[in-house]
């Protein structure tokens, strides 16, 4: 694929306190560890002014990227902000406890027009269990943000261990009252050295987060929510246009330790060393996607979308019909209710998307 790379990912791995449910690439904030990594960072994003580069889309995640004071993001976002195009969405991830005044100016100055608020919860006892036990105001942070920013998301997670559909409920009508436009929601994974190893909590049955996402879409969609990812609700147009890249599976550069890219058909992954990388070592490891992989991954990535993808798409991406390719399979999807042709777009219907898993399985 020569096709122009319209979105571009920057990792900030530093954090005050890690997180024991995240599994991204993240270090223990040290200000020396982050003024080298910003050194190297700005080479990287040199090089792609030099390349002539230009975005639709940039996203600086992490880590906690709002862990930059005004002046290390003022000096870093010049090295960013000649890499917009005239039009763009242009992201960063906030912690609630970061935000205030003097970092949503800077960051207003500096092009940014989407934030992301990583809140989770509301609910203080599963705050706590998740390490997150901060006693701030977020209502208030977030009526601070909106006098910003309009494009703003925020993240929820359900099924955190013992939570109970009582707790479920007031965190989703809470949520709800903050009156914003986008909201994310994840279902708690406990992955690696986390919260299982530590103290010794197991996740919450399928047939509970069954019960509790249903409630979360229902709600959500009473409210004027559009479900347009398997995950992500928004009022329209208030879509994430950047995630959306990944989801369509089109290609995108990815900066920073642990980050991952794909360019000219490699799927790429950078080394997750923060000592290679400030010492200008840039390594990691490469793949390259063959049509088998790369039709796999396209309905692993597509089939999460409400709209699903255009036939066309398919047909003039991979020279063949995708009807031809899976028709036996595509007509038993159908008869389950599963999934659905409409309009030149196959897509999976609501039950579709709670078993995407089968229906993958299917057709892969």
């Amino acid at each position: 694929m020569n096709h122009k790379i319209n979105s571009l990912y920057i990792h900030i791995p530093f954090c005050k306190r890690i997180c024991p449910y995240c599994d991204f690439v993240k270090f223990i904030y040290n200000e020396s560890f982050l003024n080298q990594y910003l050194v190297e960072l700005k080479k990287d994003l040199d090089q792609l002014i030099q390349k002539r580069y230009k975005f639709k889309t940039i996203y600086i995640g992490g880590g906690t990227p709002s862990i930059l004071s005004s002046s290390q993001i003022c000096d870093l976002f010049s090295k960013i902000t000649p890499l917009l195009e005239d039009s763009y969405e242009f992201t960063i991830e906030l912690n609630p406890e970061n935000i205030d005044e003097n970092i949503l100016k800077t960051l207003k100055n500096n092009k940014i027009n989407r934030i992301s608020i990583g809140i989770q919860t509301f609910n203080a006892r599963l705050l706590k269990l998740i390490d997150r036990d901060y006693a701030i105001d977020i209502p208030s942070k977030i009526k601070l943000a909106k006098k910003y920013f309009s494009n703003i998301n925020v993240d929820l997670i359900y099924g955190i261990l013992d939570e109970t559909f009582e707790e479920l409920k007031h965190d989703v009508e809470v949520f709800l009252k903050l009156d914003i436009p986008h909201i994310s929601t994840y279902s708690l994974i406990i992955d690696g050295p986390s919260l299982y190893n530590i103290k010794g909590y197991k996740e919450t049955s399928d047939e509970i987060l069954r019960k509790y996402y249903d409630y979360i879409l229902d709600n959500f969609r009473k409210n004027g929510f559009s479900r347009y990812e398997v995950s992500n609700f928004a009022k329209p147009g208030f879509e994430s246009k950047h995630n959306i890249t990944y989801w369509k599976n089109e290609e995108y550069i990815a900066l920073g330790v642990g980050a991952s890219g794909y360019i000219n058909n490699i799927r790429y992954k950078n080394s997750a060393s923060l000592t290679k990388y400030i010492k200008g070592i840039r390594d990691g490891v490469k793949e390259e996607v063959s049509q088998k992989d790369d039709i796999e991954y396209f309905l692993l990535c597509n089939l999460r979308l409400q709209e699903g993808f255009l036939l066309e798409t398919f047909k003039n991406r991979y020279n063949i019909d995708i009807l031809d390719l899976k028709k036996s399979e595509i007509s038993d999807l159908i008869n389950r209710n599963l999934i659905k042709i409409e309009n030149n777009r196959l897509f999976c219907t609501d039950e579709g998307i709670m078993l995407l898993d089968f229906v993958l399985e299917k057709l892969f």
